[in-house]
């Protein structure tokens, strides 16, 4: 009789098969030693004899055999709830994105995230930091396309993931981030040569002025006298005081430069963006002009053009009443079904947007992503763990792609902290998974949400900023598209992606809400 063969119980070599069409499979192996998980890279750390820094101290460490020799050096510790979210990773990686994917990654979140409500020891385990940067490098390389969407319990991927890092002191507020980047004592900046200059149609007519409009830290900014005068209003200076005084009939508008704060007839009223001189001219955010005096502004965000038109000259199409709504921005009702309820959604978004210039521009990684706006990137390894190669490599995920495509500075400032304020007004809202949730009514009030009062919210931020903006839709999921520089581009949790909303028709796709400005296929 031939003896049995010793068999370890306690060591298992695991495989993973992945298929893809048109591929050979992937495969990859890990260690399992007791239950625990060992990855490829602790691997080849054993048998170079590293020893981890901080399992070195981490806390309640298990003995591991003596038949590892190098386990008793290294010890090694993975409970299943990170290797469940490294393994949702890996699949994120290997075949890309698919909401059961996606599900995965928001299970094992919401997983992480009631544990440390449990145990905050909890956020000490092995691993974990390491798994919450790998996800937040993950979300914003293919966070483009539906991340926004998986809700869990009513959380969002981003939520849950602000939720945890919080616990485990690892990041900040996303509004309330590093500063602004400081330039150079001795360096001039002149807004009227950058390559922020806007141009300005009233009434129908390009105008040209002395000092152009411009963009600056988002805000669109015009010459006040210029407008003001051509709008039928007085102005007067009073340089001791440094006070603009506009006068049109029974309407008094004052303000003072460098302040954030005018005054209509003794009322104040909240500027987007301090009055400043600019060549010796005081410009005024484009919106104070509507709100001032009347007259009816819109913004084209794709081609920086600024449309003004006067109170008594206004365009029929900011007049238009759609299914019984008299609504603002093209056809655009976002899923509404009566004036009040268009009325009080819109009241919210504008109010969301007077906080625009508080918006920090790629939140806790502001510094970063201005780096990347001035060519920085990020290492290309990821083993390198360092601040400043993780939010290179999140702004490379967030705007690279408008980067690539030669999208302006200010204008990706804009759209970023733009999706940033959608993302905002959608925080804390539920998913019934009943598919009921249709309108911008039902995300801001309601509290309900799914991928259409996402899209439609996203559709009236991007509205109210001046930008085109369509809702497409398809296997059973709605995705808003917003004109940038003359081409389509989709958005999710900051993400900015290029889209092609005529080649999605022609594949089965829909147009649910038709652009703001004109239609597709015009």
């Amino acid at each position: 009789m031939r003896n049995k063969p010793y068999v370890n119980e306690d060591v298992k070599l695991q495989m993973e098969a992945t298929y893809t069409r048109h591929s050979k499979p992937k495969r990859s192996f890990d260690l399992v030693i007791k239950g625990i998980l060992i990855s490829s890279f602790m691997l080849s750390n054993i048998a170079m004899g590293g020893v981890s820094a901080f399992a070195a101290t981490s806390p309640d460490l298990p003995n591991f055999p003596t038949s590892v020799q190098a386990s008793q050096q290294i010890q090694v510790q993975e409970d299943e709830l990170v290797i469940n979210l490294r393994m949702a990773i890996k699949a994120i990686e290997d075949i890309g994105w698919s909401p059961k994917n996606l599900q995965a990654i928001s299970n094992s979140l919401h997983a992480i995230d009631d544990k440390l409500n449990d145990d905050i020891s909890y956020r000490f385990t092995f691993g974990l930091k390491d798994a919450i940067l790998d996800t937040k490098l993950v979300i914003a390389q293919y966070g483009g396309d539906g991340l926004t969407e998986l809700r869990g319990k009513g959380n969002s991927i981003n939520e849950t993931l602000q939720s945890i890092e919080a616990k485990m002191g690892m990041s900040t507020p996303s509004n309330h981030a590093s500063p602004p980047p400081v330039y150079k004592k001795a360096e001039v900046r002149i807004a009227s040569v950058a390559e922020n200059n806007v141009t300005v149609v009233m009434d129908g007519q390009i105008q040209s002025f002395p000092q152009p409009a411009v963009i600056i830290e988002g805000s669109t900014m015009v010459p006040m006298r210029a407008i003001f005068e051509k709008l039928g209003a007085e102005i007067k200076w009073d340089g001791e005081t440094r006070t603009v005084t506009a006068t049109k009939g029974n309407t008094v508008i004052r303000l003072t430069l460098d302040r954030d704060i005018a005054y209509i007839n003794g009322s104040p009223v909240k500027l987007t963006a301090k009055a400043q001189s600019i060549n010796g001219n005081t410009m005024v955010p484009l919106r104070f002009v509507s709100e001032a005096l009347g007259a009816a502004v819109k913004w084209d965000g794709s081609t920086m053009t600024a449309y003004i038109e006067s109170a008594g000259n206004t365009d029929q199409a900011s007049q238009q009443v759609i299914n019984g709504i008299k609504v603002k921005y093209g056809r655009h009702t976002y899923g509404v079904s009566t004036q009040s309820e268009y009325d009080q959604s819109l009241a919210i978004v504008e109010d969301a947007l007077k906080g625009f210039d508080d918006v920090v521009f790629g939140g806790m990684y502001n510094e970063y992503y201005e780096l990347f706006l001035e060519g920085e990137r990020w290492s290309g390894d990821r083993r390198d763990r360092s601040e400043r190669n993780i939010g290179l490599k999140i702004a490379e995920g967030s705007i690279g792609e408008l980067v690539k495509a030669g999208v302006s500075k200010d204008v990706i400032r804009t759209v970023s902290k733009a999706s940033t304020v959608a993302i905002d007004l959608l925080q804390g809202k539920t998913d019934p998974l009943d598919g009921t949730p249709r309108s911008l009514y039902d995300a801001l009030i309601l509290n309900r949400i799914d991928c259409d009062p996402i899209a439609e919210t996203y559709s009236a931020v991007f509205d109210s900023l001046g930008f085109n903006t369509m809702i497409i839709g398809g296997n059973n999921h709605a995705e808003v598209l917003i004109q940038i520089n003359g081409e389509w581009w989709e958005t999710g949790s900051g993400a900015f992606r290029k889209a092609d909303p005529k080649k999605a028709i022609s594949n089965g796709s829909y147009v649910i809400s038709q652009p703001t400005f004109g239609t597709l296929f015009e």
